[in-house]
């Protein structure tokens, strides 16, 4: 088919259009304010795209069979309205992945946080054992070589998403995927442009339980309170995992081992194994945790999963290393949400303790800030210096302000010093005046903040370090 993706440039959709390009498809696409690696991954693809919306982009390289959407897409794009006066075949990026998927057996990673980690390892470790897995994932991943692929073997693995799946399609994007077997990390009120309040967040998880059925199996976090709570809302088969007792699956003596975490493995009472893992922080030893018992399910021997666990690298930009520039190290991370801002910088201070750690972040979305405001309050406490930056509107970017970066800095408490800055090269001399050897500078933000790492790295190397 010709295929033509509206939002070609978002990660989830940038790898569809990459694997249906790889299925014999002629594939075209648009996007607006794009910006690499995925621009880069389509180029290399061999994809033809344009930067801009216009109804001329539809049929530019000739009339579509199909049209495949992104949820960034707003109301109103000339392109969905050409397609839909062309009465061509208008789909999600999620809804399209679930047709394409509908024969393989689908294992389904939601949650607030860590599912990105959590389906990346997975995948990973089902590859390992040499089963070649389908994967659809939020963010490339270093093991994995892209953030999508196709893949030869019976498995599929969707990282599953809460957020609506398009304009047109209210459904939160993890409904289409069908999950045979599903894991559910967590549940923190997040994405308040959709979701105005926790118990609207808490129903769409609550249908994606109801929606498993009695073949199912369910992979539960059992340190989640509202995880716990919701597990009656399923017919399918559970199993819970957890740090803090009682879980089916556990992980015990939890510690830092070198630069990652180290753990002992239980199943109801029974040691497994030791577990590795080169990620640092607690949170990602769930992660691993949730992996394991996930690939123990699906026929992975114990052995080759807890080998696979530690050999995994890690996701792009999740507490991604950069480097160290004059005894300063730079960590660049996708944080975003109050909750993962806390996991992040808790790691960081665990890991290069007795070192300080600054922080660089900004926000994502006037939305997210201002509703999660008393959650950002407290994320930071401990660092030596905070730097915000400038409110990523993205998809809310055509919206008045509702807050600003500075009404954020003035709630922020427990930390050194915070201040606002308009710029990553002002964020950057801001850092490299504060640093001194043997700190920590971690940057979070979602669009990697105008390469501000890169910048500060710039500034250390020609300026003293205090």
């Amino acid at each position: 088919m010709r295929i033509h993706f509206i939002g070609i440039c978002g990660y989830a959709v940038s790898g569809l259009a990459v694997v249906a390009k790889q299925l014999g498809n002629d594939v075209t696409g648009s996007d607006e304010d794009a910006y690499p690696p995925t621009t880069d991954i389509l180029t290399r693809a061999g994809i033809k795209w344009v930067d801009g919306h216009a109804t001329a982009n539809l049929t530019r390289w000739g009339k579509p069979d199909l049209v495949v959407q992104g949820n960034q897409v707003r109301e109103g794009n000339p392109e969905t309205e050409a397609a839909r006066r062309h009465h061509i075949r208008l789909l999600s990026e999620a809804e399209y992945w679930g047709e394409l998927t509908a024969d393989r057996y689908r294992i389904v990673v939601a949650g607030s946080a860590g599912k990105t980690t959590t389906a990346s390892l997975i995948a990973w470790i089902l590859r390992s054992a040499g089963r070649n897995p389908g994967f659809r994932l939020g963010m490339a991943v270093k093991d994995l070589g892209s953030a999508a692929a196709w893949g030869s073997g019976r498995e599929f693995v969707f990282e599953g998403d809460e957020y609506t799946s398009a304009v047109f399609d209210p459904r939160p994007k993890f409904l289409h995927f069908s999950a045979q077997l599903a894991v559910l990390t967590n549940i923190d009120w997040d994405h308040p442009d959709v979701f105005p309040d926790p118990v609207a967040y808490e129903a769409v998880f609550r249908q994606f339980l109801e929606d498993l059925g009695q073949e199912d199996r369910l992979i539960a976090n059992a340190d989640d309170p509202t995880v716990r709570r919701l597990l009656n809302r399923t017919r399918a088969n559970v199993e819970t995992y957890g740090l803090r007792g009682g879980a089916d699956w556990q992980g015990r003596d939890v510690q830092i081992d070198g630069d990652g975490m180290r753990f002992t493995a239980w199943h109801q009472g029974k040691v497994l194994a030791v577990v590795s893992t080169r990620l640092p922080g607690e949170h990602n030893a769930t992660n691993a945790l949730a992996a394991l018992a996930a690939s123990v399910r699906l026929g992975v021997p114990v052995p080759v999963a807890v080998d696979a666990i530690g050999r995994f690298q890690g996701v792009s930009r999740r507490f991604e290393i950069r480097g160290q520039v004059r005894g300063v190290t730079l960590v660049d991370d996708y944080a975003h949400h109050p909750a993962k801002v806390r996991a992040t910088l808790q790691a960081a201070q665990e890991r290069f303790h007795p070192g300080r750690v600054l922080a660089c972040f900004v926000p994502h979305t006037y939305s997210r800030t201002l509703a999660l405001m008393d959650g950002y309050a407290d994320a930071f406490q401990g660092c030596a210096l905070v730097v915000i930056g400038p409110i990523e509107p993205a998809r809310e970017r055509h919206l008045a302000h509702t807050v600003t970066a500075q009404d954020l800095a003035n709630r922020i408490r427990g930390v050194g010093d915070v201040v606002t800055v308009d710029s990553a090269r002002s964020a950057a001399y801001k850092l490299a005046s504060a640093a001194r050897p043997g700190d920590v500078i971690v940057f979070m933000s979602v669009r990697g903040f105008d390469d501000a790492v890169g910048k500060t790295a710039e500034v250390l190397e020609r300026s003293p370090v205090a």
